[in-house]
C-alpha cells in the first residue's frame, strides 16, 4: 500500500518512463553450462521526473548473463534561477574536452568523415540516465555550476568503484570478484571568463593494497565569433605528461572546414577525446562542400603517429538529391594500421514515393590487405522498407546478406535498434541478417515498440565464442520497449 502511495504522488510530476527487454535463441553457452549468474534475458528501465527547476533519475539495468538488478542507481538536480546548477547521485560528467576531468569512457575511434567541425566543446554535469555512463566506470558524488555573466565555476568531488578486466558486466564469478575492486577518489575544478578557462583534477586510485595519486592542470578554450570557431584544451601533470587537442573551423551553410591535431598519451585516468587511441601527436583536416543544391560533398584525412604503430584515416562522401523523393549516396573510406590496409565503398539509394513510406537499398564492398595474410574481400546488399499507414503504427523490415573472406573484410548493416540503443550490425563469411519493427502510438504520450531479427551464417557450427558461443549456424533475438511521458 506504501509503495502504490508513493508512486500515485510521483506520477503526478512531470516525466517520463522508458522499459525495454530483450531475449536471443538459443542460448549461450554461459547460460548453457551455469557458468553465468542469471538467464539470458535483458532489461532496462529508466524513470525521469522534471518538476519546475528539478530533474531525477532512477535506472536499473541487467545484461545478458547477469543477475537481476545488477545495476540500480539514479541521480538528482537542481537549477536555480539558471545561475547555479546542483546535481548529486550517480552523475556523467566532463570539462570542456574532457581531457581534466570526464567519465563519459575510453578513447574513441575517430571518423574522418566528422572533421569538418571542430571536436566538441562540452560542460556536462548531469545525472547519469544510462549505463555507458555507470555501469563499471561509475562516478557518484555532488557537483555544481555558477554562473555570472562571463563567468562561470564549476566543481565536482566523488568516488567511483571502477571494475578491473571487464568493465559493466557481471556474469561469471571472476567478474563477480572484480567488480568495484578499483577504489577511486576524485575532484575537479573549473572557473572561466568569456571564452577560457582553467581546471584542475585530483584523482587517488586504490587497488587491493597499492595506492597511487595524479593531479594535472589545463587550459581550455572557446572561442566562436560569425563564421569562425575554435576550441581547444591543453593538459599537464606538471611532470611528465602532456596532452591536447585543439581544432579551428571556418565557413558557412554552402562550405565549412576544419584542422585539428592533439597528443592523446592515455596517461590520464578519466581522459576522453576524440582523436582515436594512443597517439604521439595527430593531425586532421577535414570539409563539408554544398557544390550544387543538388549535391553535397563532405571529405576528411586524419593521421595518428602512435607509439606501436602509425594510423591514416580517409573518406570522402557524395550524396546527391536529384529530386525531392530520392536520394544517392556514394562513400569511400580507406584505412591504415601499421602495414594493414583496408578500403570500404558503399552506394546507398533512397526512394520515397510517398509521405509515409521509405525504400533505401545499400550495397557495400571491402577489401582488407596484410603482409601477413592473403587479401579478403567482402560484398553485401542491403533493403529496407519503412511504412506508416495511419498516424498508429508505423513498421519497417529489412534484409541484409554478405559475403567476405573472412572478419577482416566484414561489412555493416543498418540495425532496427529502438531508440538509444546502438544501431549497426558486422557481418562476415556468407551471412543473412532479416529484421522487423513495429511501433505502436497507443495515445500522443506513450509508444510501445517491438523488433525481431533472425542472422544466419552458412555452414557455421557454432556462433561467437567462449561463455558467449552459441549451437547452430542461426540466432534469433527478439526485444520491446515501452516509451511513456506523463509531463
Amino acid at each position: 500500500m506504501t509503495f502504490i502511495l508513493i508512486m500515485t504522488i510521483l506520477l503526478e510530476l512531470p516525466g517520463d518512463l522508458r522499459a525495454r527487454a530483450g531475449f536471443s535463441w538459443p542460448f549461450p553457452e554461459g547460460v548453457i553450462e551455469n557458468s553465468w549468474q542469471g538467464d539470458n534475458s535483458s532489461y532496462y528501465q529508466r524513470l525521469r521526473f522534471c518538476p519546475d527547476g528539478w530533474k531525477a533519475v532512477i535506472f536499473t539495468e541487467k545484461d545478458s548473463g547477469e543477475n537481476w538488478g545488477d545495476l540500480v542507481t539514479g541521480g538528482v538536480q537542481y537549477t536555480g534561477n539558471r545561475s547555479f546548477t546542483v546535481t548529486a547521485g550517480a552523475m556523467r560528467v566532463q570539462f570542456a574536452q574532457g581531457l581534466v576531468f570526464s567519465n563519459s569512457g575510453s578513447w574513441s575511434t575517430s571518423d574522418p568523415l566528422s572533421l569538418s567541425k571542430p571536436v566538441a566543446w562540452r560542460m556536462r554535469l548531469d545525472p547519469a540516465e544510462s549505463p555507458g555512463a555507470a555501469d563499471g566506470v561509475s562516478l557518484t558524488g555532488a557537483a555544481s555550476v555558477y554562473t555570472s555573466g562571463r563567468f562561470s565555476a564549476a566543481a565536482v568531488l566523488g568516488w567511483s568503484l571502477i571494475d578491473s578486466g571487464t568493465p559493466g558486466v557481471h556474469r561469471t564469478d571472476s567478474e563477480i570478484e572484480n567488480r568495484g575492486n578499483i577504489s577511486e577518489k576524485l575532484g575537479g575544478f573549473r572557473a572561466g571568463f568569456g571564452p577560457a578557462g582553467l581546471s584542475v583534477a585530483v584523482v587517488e586510485q586504490a587497488e587491493d593494497s597499492s595506492e597511487t595519486s595524479s593531479a594535472r592542470i589545463g587550459t581550455d578554450l572557446n572561442l566562436t565569433c560569425e563564421d569562425a570557431v575554435v576550441t581547444g584544451e591543453f593538459v599537464t601533470d606538471l611532470d611528465s605528461i602532456a596532452d591536447f587537442v585543439l581544432s579551428a573551423g571556418r565557413g558557412s551553410s554552402d562550405f565549412r572546414h576544419c584542422v585539428t591535431a592533439g597528443r592523446n598519451t592515455a596517461g590520464f585516468p578519466r581522459a576522453a577525446g576524440s582523436l582515436g587511441t594512443a597517439h604521439r601527436i595527430a593531425a586532421g583536416y577535414g570539409f563539408r562542400w554544398r557544390v550544387t543544391d543538388h549535391l553535397l560533398t563532405e571529405a576528411g584525412v586524419i593521421y595518428l603517429d602512435g607509439s606501436e604503430e602509425d594510423r591514416l584515416k580517409a573518406g570522402i562522401i557524395f550524396s546527391e538529391t536529384p529530386g525531392n523523393r530520392t536520394e544517392f549516396t556514394q562513400r569511400i573510406k580507406f584505412s591504415s594500421a601499421g602495414e594493414d590496409e583496408t578500403i570500404s565503398a558503399r552506394i546507398t539509394a533512397l526512394w520515397n514515393p510517398a509521405s509515409n513510406l521509405v525504400l533505401s537499398m545499400k550495397f557495400p564492398v571491402t577489401r582488407f590487405t596484410s603482409p601477413d595474410q592473403d587479401t579478403q574481400r567482402g560484398y553485401g546488399v542491403e533493403a529496407r522498407l519503412k511504412h506508416k499507414p495511419c498516424s498508429l503504427i508505423e513498421w519497417s523490415i529489412s534484409a541484409a546478406s554478405c559475403s567476405t573472406d573472412g572478419w577482416a573484410s566484414r561489412i555493416y548493416a543498418y540495425s532496427l535498434s529502438f531508440p538509444g540503443e546502438f544501431g549497426s550490425t558486422a557481418l562476415y563469411n556468407n551471412s543473412v541478417l532479416l529484421q522487423m519493427s513495429v511501433s505502436m502510438h497507443i495515445s500522443d504520450d506513450t509508444v510501445l515498440r517491438a523488433r525481431t531479427s533472425w542472422y544466419r551464417m552458412e555452414d557455421a557450427e557454432s556462433l561467437g565464442s567462449g561463455d558467449e558461443e552459441t549451437e547452430g549456424p542461426e540466432r534469433t533475438e527478439a526485444g520491446i520497449q515501452l516509451d511513456w511521458s506523463f509531463r
